[in-house]
């Protein structure tokens, strides 16, 4: 089923957009019990996780938490994920004072780079590391994942880089991969916000 409950990290609020996350999470949860189909119990078993990461995201966002709370706590979960695969986990850097519209893509996107170094850059039993760089300027935001993990000779988009670079562009944003075949895997992203932005 799903990699990721994370809002198994927090309590949760009875109403509001994080109420409605985990109903969804619950009606998607019964839909599994009679799904048999391995693409289909895929596709559903990411709906739970994007519904997860956004009700996470909204209560912490209703509490008048900085985004940065969020950031930090889902990047708890990863890292406790990645270290039972004998990975490593590195964040340098801070999102900052985002602005309110791209909160929940980024939130979105760092789940969905996350999910594919999980499921894609390491083989069994192989370990490596994975770094985190946020970098916050004046003109925006920039975001580096980076893997040690067995790369690939060509970039192939499936649905989770595919969906990246969809809300990337939506908001004029940069979008680029580097790979090699035993190189690790790489992936930039910037999203402009206007010089309003501060370090």
């Amino acid at each position: 089923m799903a990699e990721m409950t994370l809002l198994g990290l927090a309590g949760g609020s009875p109403t509001g957009p994080d109420a409605c996350c985990r109903f969804l999470q619950t009606l998607v949860a019964i839909r599994l019990r009679t799904v048999d189909d391995p693409e289909c119990r895929r596709h559903l078993g990411w709906i739970s996780d994007m519904a997860a990461a956004v009700g996470l995201m909204s209560e912490r966002q209703a509490q008048g938490d900085p985004f940065d709370a969020y950031v930090e706590e889902a990047l708890t979960f990863w890292r406790r994920s990645l270290e039972t695969r004998g990975v490593r986990l590195e964040v340098r850097g801070r999102v900052g004072d985002l602005p309110e519209g791209q909160r929940l893509p980024l939130a979105v996107i760092l789940h969905e780079l996350l999910t594919n170094v999980v499921r894609h850059a390491f083989e069994a039993g192989q370990g490596g590391a994975v770094a985190v760089a946020f970098s916050a300027t004046r003109s925006g935001l920039s975001l580096v994942v980076r893997d040690t993990g067995k790369g690939s000779p060509t970039v192939r988009k499936g649905d989770g880089l595919s969906l990246i670079e969809g809300l990337v562009a939506q908001h004029d944003g940069s979008f680029a991969v580097e790979t090699s075949d035993g190189g690790g895997f790489a992936v930039r992203i910037g999203l402009p916000s206007g010089a309003e932005r501060l370090n």
